[in-house]
């Protein structure tokens, strides 16, 4: 039943392991005797795995190397849409407007002009319906239908509406004359007045609906929907917004609770306004529940598109964009795009930093609505992304043109700045922006929101005030004004040649100091590697607790990490125990991961992409991988769900699933070192040069390397296969090789096997594209039991996986707990899998009860150095040392105890004795010091550090 010329391979999940298995021309073959079955790490029965086709049921790209109409957007051939749209479905239509449309008593004309009005129509409807198509195609967004213009039962405000939407704003204008002084059309006067940038005028206009909607002198839900949008324009023109914002509110809310409990608009215009004070969890209700009353609400769509574009849930947007289309396709014979669709995919791309996808929706949109205020606006982000400034002054004078005076296109080309952290040419532009509207409150947030991530604090705080003076009700803008304020308040800092580290005074000091000496021989160790040092100082900020750290980042109280760097700033959690603290961690490790965040961006202008800078910066952790991430990395490579280029940076930002952003991270870190291998590690800096003039990944590959984004890819997986297999986890012969091998021996299980797969080649053979009924069945092999261990041992005495089932069986023998003599095994299946830590900790501990205990130290030293949040292997390493005479590893160890937990006294004491042993009084002062802080009731810390100091005093005098 597939259709012909389908094809589903299975790829192998090792070069050397490959499935035989595939469908081609809608058939498969029964004769299964070539059928070799490897193995699919890390599950326990072999599976094979049917993919959909890649495009659904639309078919392969077209010629140009497009899909779905988009050829015909200009001169970016080659440039596809890749990203698959998440299909969005409006939710179930409300009973209450089912059971009001077919009320008995209606007669067929009411019933078809409620049908109109709940976006529910047939083509009859709009034609029974007076001005009814009109109506239908301003809910869908469908400005410039025919029936604007010819059908004369139009109602005149739907024409001079439609003629607003889509710009021709002057001609709205003369259309609506002086004398109307209906709601709506004040309303639309005024907007038509503000677009012009006429904002005087827009104001005296407006003040006397939003006068009545304070009274509470408007009793209809159309007339004070009116006027709650008017009210919110002459807000954003007078900035008055105190009383405002809640009048708006609770109108709305009785419009469509009290006054017309069916008046959907009431509730688009009420998710709007909650929309823009951050409200996103309402706003989303309040669009959701418009599009339950009407489901071809394009405005309530385009709202949660926005919603999309915010969350970084690209193909959730692109699925709004889609929806968009086939409501506009409603009302037309062509294959049209909808306009607002096309702007909420442009927001994604520009969020997704792909200025030529973004650009090709803004001119779709152009091409067809040359003076849509917003596509223009748009059009000169797009510039602003390119960090083409010649052209984007160019699209702001012609904005200037059409509207004079008016701020959206600077905003918008300072806000897509702003996200690209170009801290300079950001605060030029929301500044002209700001100098244009003071009374605008949107731009002052952005504005103080980026001049915090710039650590430009004083200027930050007088923006934010402004901001929160004009919208009271901005979480981000209060939090982050409020923790501003504390900085300057409550902060102290100290300062070195490249680092200031600004702290809240108390114990955190005990850790400031101990960071600003730290940081020095870090940065030396960075830039020198990075082969760059940055213009200006680093601010580092040790937070006391994770919610300040949060709002320093986010401006809300909770983030997932515990570091993040925005370039001049690092902001760090102190790392502590307790309800308000994430934990103890290796701060230096970590800030070494941060600042080299601070390094690449500085190198490169903010212009590297993401999974670039964190791939430096994992490898400048300078530590081994850890079992888990190794374990992920390959179960990533044997599944085929690496990442591409395409999705890595989107793994960071929103994860899809919880191993997503570890991934992410891992990965990209091993693409640089594919990189570093392949080509050398100068390419890697040279690419990041090629970044801060503004090259993206493909120019990048193309002119550096001669490849493709996929060719890209294909080598890095061939040099992942040959990395992967240094670590253990893909023996050959592999596990289920062995297990197939034997399960073939049996008769029996063979005939079973056998009989099996041929009822998956029938059933794989009967399956549709998009049917999954086949979805990963497993096959049943011979258990490994104790005489087969035994037998493949003596044939693959190295082989991991079965030194690893005699381990599992020692272990189930000695009820978790080895003995000695079981060392030789335990010492085996370390060497056979070197990133497993499973083995020395067993090693580790055996030895260190044995009579000889210094064997300890090189499992201790392999678990210590991917031990990332507790000192107890540094503790045990410190104590060997000494024992040993080596005093000086046995201070570094110490000291890296005090670096995970630098607040816990017993490790300081252990620091502190150890530096008195290795003649380190320097050292020994520092951590008494920290010992008298941390425990000031303790009198023996005092005597402690008065002897101390006696003692250094001699030594000095000798």
């Amino acid at each position: 039943a597939l259709p012909e010329g389908k094809r589903i391979s299975l790829d192998p999940p090792a070069p050397d392991a490959g499935w035989d298995v595939q469908i081609e021309q809608g058939r498969f073959d029964e004769d299964l005797d070539s059928v070799r079955i490897g193995h699919a790490f890390p599950t326990d029965t072999v599976e094979f795995v049917t993919y959909a086709h890649p495009f659904g049921q639309e078919g392969p790209p077209s010629e140009s190397g497009d899909r779905g109409g988009m050829d015909d957007l200009g001169p970016l051939a080659g440039k596809v849409e890749q990203r698959v749209a998440q299909p969005i479905e409006a939710p179930d239509t409300s009973e209450m407007v089912l059971r009001a449309i077919g009320a008995t008593y209606l007669s067929d004309e009411e019933r078809a002009q409620r049908r109109v009005f709940h976006g529910l129509w047939t083509d009859s409807d709009l034609e029974s319906v007076p001005g009814g198509t009109a109506r239908a195609a301003l809910d869908l967004g469908v400005w410039d239908h025919h029936s604007f213009d010819e059908d004369p039962l139009t109602d005149p405000l739907d024409r001079i509406e439609a003629m607003l939407r889509r710009g021709d704003v002057s001609v709205a204008l003369d259309e609506l004359g002086p004398g109307d002084d209906r709601p709506r059309a004040v309303l639309l006067r005024g907007e038509t007045l503000e677009m012009l940038g006429r904002f005087d005028e827009a104001i005296e206009t407006l003040a006397p609906l939003r006068d009545d909607l304070m009274a509470g002198r408007l009793d209809s839900a159309p007339d004070v929907t009116a006027g709650a949008r008017a009210t919110w324009i002459h807000a954003r023109l007078t900035g008055e917004n105190d009383k405002a914002y809640q009048t708006m509110v609770t109108s709305l809310t009785e419009a469509h609770q009290k006054l017309d409990r069916f008046y959907w608009p009431a509730i688009v215009a009420e998710a709007w306004l909650l929309e823009s004070k951050g409200n996103a969890q309402e706003s989303t209700q309040a669009a959701m529940q418009s599009l339950a009353m009407s489901p071809s609400a394009a405005d309530a769509w385009a709202l949660l598109g926005l919603r999309a574009v915010r969350g970084f849930a690209a193909d959730n947007a692109l699925g709004v964009a889609d929806r968009l289309d086939r409501l506009e396709r409603r009302m037309s014979d062509r294959e049209s795009h909808s306009p607002i669709g096309d702007l909420v995919a442009a927001r994604m791309y520009l969020r997704l930093n792909d200025p030529e996808l973004a650009e090709r929706r803004v001119e779709r949109v152009l091409a067809r609505y040359p003076r849509h205020r917003e596509a223009l606006a748009l059009r000169c982000a797009v510039a602003a992304t390119r960090y083409d400034f010649d052209l984007l002054e160019e699209h702001l004078s012609a904005f200037d043109q059409i509207s004079p005076g008016h701020p959206l296109a600077l905003f918008e080309a300072g806000s897509a700045l702003s996200e690209r952290r170009q801290y300079a040419d950001a605060a030029r532009y929301l500044n002209r922006t700001v100098d244009r509207m003071p009374t605008w409150a949107e731009p002052l947030v952005e504005l103080g929101l980026m001049e915090v991530q710039a650590a430009r604090d004083v200027i930050a705080k007088d923006v934010l005030t402004r901001a929160v003076a004009l919208d009271p009700f901005h979480t981000r803008a209060i939090n982050s004004l409020a923790l501003v304020e504390g900085l300057l308040a409550e902060f102290v800092t100290l300062e070195s040649e490249h680092f200031i580290v600004r702290y809240k005074p108390g114990v955190d000091e005990i850790l400031a100091r101990e960071m600003i000496v730290e940081l020095e021989a870090m940065h030396d160790v960075v830039v020198e590697r990075m082969g760059h040092v940055p213009g200006r100082k680093t601010l580092m900020e040790l937070m006391p607790d994770h919610a300040w750290f949060s709002v320093r980042i986010t401006g809300m109280p909770q983030i997932h990490t515990v570091a993040a760097a925005t370039g001049p700033i690092i902001a760090m959690e102190t790392p502590k125990i307790g309800k308000r603290h994430t934990g103890v961690y290796d701060w230096l490790r970590v800030a070494r991961h941060e600042y080299t965040h601070t390094v690449t961006l500085d190198r490169t202008g903010n212009r590297i992409p993401l999974w670039f800078t964190e791939a430096a910066a994992v490898e400048m952790e300078l530590a081994p991988r850890d079992y888990n991430t190794v374990q992920m990395l390959a179960n990533a490579l044997a599944t085929n769900t690496l990442f591409d280029l395409e999705e890595i940076d989107l793994g960071f930002i929103r994860p899809e699933k919880p191993s997503d952003r570890s991934q992410a991270y891992a990965q990209a870190n091993w693409m640089w070192r594919y990189i570093d291998k392949t080509w050398g590690n100068d390419k890697n800096l040279e690419m990041m040069d090629r970044f801060a003039r503004g090259e993206r990944i493909p120019r990048v590959l193309d002119e550096m390397f001669g490849i493709t984004q996929r060719e890209f890819m294909e080598g890095f997986r061939a040099y992942a296969w040959e990395d992967a297999k240094t670590w253990g986890l893909f023996p050959v012969p592999s596990m289920r090789a062995l297990r197939l091998e034997e399960t073939q021996a049996d008769p029996v299980m063979s005939a079973a096997l056998s009989d099996e797969l041929r009822r998956f080649a029938r059933e794989a053979s009967r399956a549709t594209v998009t049917q999954q009924a086949i979805e990963r069945p497993g096959f049943k092999l011979v258990a490994a039991s104790p005489d087969l261990v035994d037998f493949w041992s003596e044939v693959y005495p190295d082989h991991p996986d079965v030194l690893k089932l005699r381990v599992d069986a020692m272990m189930t023998e000695r009820f978790g707990e080895p003995a000695i003599e079981d060392a030789p095994l335990l010492e085996a299946y370390a060497s056979a899998r070197p990133t497993d830590p499973m083995p020395h900790r067993f090693l580790a501990r055996l030895y260190l009860k044995s009579d000889d205990p210094g064997q300890a130290v090189k499992h201790l030293e392999y678990l210590d150095d991917r031990e990332v949040y507790s000192p107890a292997y540094s503790v045990a390493l410190a104590r060997r040392y000494a024992e040993r005479g080596a005093y000086d590893k046995a201070l570094g160890a110490a000291e890296r105890a005090t670096r995970i937990a630098p607040f816990d006294g017993d490790y300081r004491e252990l620091a502190a004795t150890v530096a008195l042993q290795a003649q380190n009084y320097a050292s020994a002062l520092r951590h008494v010091e920290a010992l008298v802080t941390l425990e000031p009731t303790i009198e023996q810390h005092q005597r402690r550090l008065e002897a101390l100091r006696t003692l250094m005093d001699r030594a000095d005098a000798g």
